[in-house]
């Protein structure tokens, strides 16, 4: 009797363990950043160039930001594009193009959230 009692418990102990570690392997989500690109038309972009940076200023504990949040692509035929991050942030969107002698630039502002594909469309006009 003891000897059963015993063996249902280091079962239920061994399912537990194992239930825990299958699921604490689950890999985290990327944290994405899609940015669509359009002009004054509504239409999309393709081929801008497409920076992401954090703002430059001095926070108030004193530190900078990080400057490997920079990053910069090109966008696909559909005028998007995607850029991985590890972490939530906020971000500066800079999409600028060259078309002819015209030069057409647009802003925006992301605010990543951790494990979550945020998108962001950015307008961009003659300047």
């Amino acid at each position: 009797m003891l000897n059963r009692i015993f063996q249902t418990v280091i079962l239920g102990v061994f399912a537990i363990v194992l239930s825990t570690t299958i699921t604490s392997c689950k890999k985290e989500n990327d944290t994405i950043a899609r940015i669509i690109v359009k002009n004054t038309n509504n239409q999309v972009v393709p081929n801008a160039t497409v920076t992401l940076y954090p703002e430059s200023t001095i926070s108030p504990n004193g530190s900078t930001p990080n400057p490997s949040l920079t990053k910069t692509n090109i966008t696909d035929s559909n005028g998007k594009v995607e850029f991985t991050y590890e972490l939530e942030s906020v971000l500066t969107i800079e999409a600028t193009i060259l078309i002819g002698n015209d030069y057409f630039q647009g802003k925006n502002v992301i605010n990543l959230l951790r494990g979550k594909t945020t998108t962001k469309v950015v307008e961009i006009s003659k300047i």
